[in-house]
């Protein structure tokens, strides 16, 4: 009987009008035109129209040359951030100075900046060419990488398919792509 109550008398109280208001935003998340309504369909682009930022992330891994003891970080280590709503742009990585044969050569680089009007396209195309994989890889030789993206409301974690056989992660996206939004994302960090 909700339907009688927010229309009694031909008006709406605006305690009413913030209920409807609620309900219908609640219909509109399950049935999946809200916030949050990720891609997890293979050949689905995972930057989503609601999507506010996104993070392309490495735990390091695969087959490197191993760093001298005593390092400061992992060169194969790091996170970039995208903030789409504010242009803003966020790092986190492990910098090699000369040859890297010395652990003096090894720096933890961190910062943020705000990203151009050039700068914030070039990346959202990037991130836009990512897409939801249904291969099923077993790699060993390459980096672990995963890409957050995230919506005002919910977040959503996706997993590098070239490691999809282990089944870590909620979806997988195409390795290429991954490794192309890294190619675009490392050169923004300013020295």
């Amino acid at each position: 009987m909700l339907a009688p109550r927010l229309h009694k008398a031909g008006y709406m109280t605006s305690t009413d009008r913030i209920l409807s208001s609620f309900l219908y935003l609640s219909l509109a998340t399950i049935a999946g035109c809200g916030d949050g309504g990720f891609a997890t369909d293979p050949g689905e682009s995972v930057l989503v129209d609601s999507a506010r930022s996104f993070a392309l992330v490495s735990s390091g891994g695969g087959l490197v040359a191993p760093r001298p003891q005593g390092a400061a970080c992992d060169p194969g280590v790091w996170t970039y951030t995208v903030h789409l709503d504010s242009s803003g742009f966020v790092w986190d990585r492990c910098d090699v100075a000369e040859t890297g044969s010395d652990p003096a050569n090894y720096a933890r680089a961190t910062g943020s900046r705000t990203l151009s009007a050039a700068e914030l396209a070039t990346a959202r195309s990037a991130a836009r060419m990512v897409r939801v994989s249904g291969q099923n890889i077993c790699g060993a030789d390459k980096p672990t990488l995963h890409m957050s993206v995230a919506s005002a409301s919910a977040s959503i974690v996706y997993g590098d398919d070239f490691y999809s056989c282990t089944k870590q992660d909620v979806a997988y996206v195409e390795s290429a792509s991954l490794d192309n939004l890294h190619a675009v994302l490392h050169p923004l960090v300013l020295p």
